[in-house]
């Protein structure tokens, strides 16, 4: 029997021709939020009921996350997308909305979990398992499209330093406590290189005790280890 494969998109995306690219951290943090949320929603015991309002209030917080990412991407990128392509501006302008309302469904099911009586809890929690997973495979190809297909295409038309400008300015735009939140997600799913990446733009670019707090915000979340590398290329 011959098999006939076909090659990954991963393998054939240009992603070469990306210069920068605005998606990279963030979607590494959520994909950390969804996998980490959903192991947990699979591990927890359905009859403590403390822990399972522990997951729901983690599902709500991220969902928060995924929601000021949404609308980062609309009211940043989403112009560009439009003016280039328009098709790919039509195709997220349908899924954020329709990943938001799973998201809200989802919330529901959890807060249900947290008040269900003991002959029900446990269906439930396995439901919010399963609708979690479900949700993480659906949004992990949203993502990809936007990797693979709508980041290569802004390379295309935009420069290094106008792509820059775009993240600058969605950066700038986001609120100190959610910028916590999202960095909590971001750097332990960073590579050593994408956070001296981050970390060296940072320090040219904001005041010392804005600096001085993410410095503070990466020994709180990373293992001492991968903070202390950290530190090592930043010459702290």
């Amino acid at each position: 029997m011959t098999v006939t494969t076909t090659p990954l998109i991963v393998e054939t995306a240009a992603l070469e021709t990306v210069t920068f690219d605005i998606y990279a951290n963030i979607h590494k943090g959520i994909r950390n939020g969804l996998f980490s949320v959903t192991l947990a929603a699979g591990q927890v015991d359905p009859h403590d009921q403390d822990a399972v309002q522990a997951l729901a209030e983690r599902w709500t917080d991220l969902v928060g996350v995924l929601v000021a990412h949404a609308e980062h991407e609309d009211g940043f990128v989403q112009p560009v997308i439009e003016r280039f392509a328009p098709a790919y501006a039509a195709e997220i302008s349908e899924a954020h909305p329709r990943l938001e309302a799973q998201m809200a469904e989802l919330e529901v099911l959890a807060d249900r979990a947290t008040t269900a009586c003991p002959e029900q809890v446990r269906l439930l929690t396995h439901r919010l398992y399963l609708g979690l997973a479900s949700f993480t495979a659906e949004y992990l190809q949203h993502q990809e499209f936007e990797e693979f297909e709508v980041m290569v295409m802004l390379s295309q038309h935009l420069s290094f330093d106008e792509l820059l400008a775009i993240d600058n300015a969605i950066v700038s735009s986001i609120e100190p406590d959610m910028m916590a939140r999202s960095a909590a997600l971001m750097l332990p799913a960073m590579n050593i290189e994408d956070q001296t990446e981050l970390y060296e733009g940072a320090r040219a670019g904001v005041p010392p005790e804005v600096f001085q707090g993410m410095l503070m915000l990466a020994q709180a979340v990373l293992e001492p280890v991968r903070y202390a590398a950290l530190a090592r290329r930043l010459d702290i």
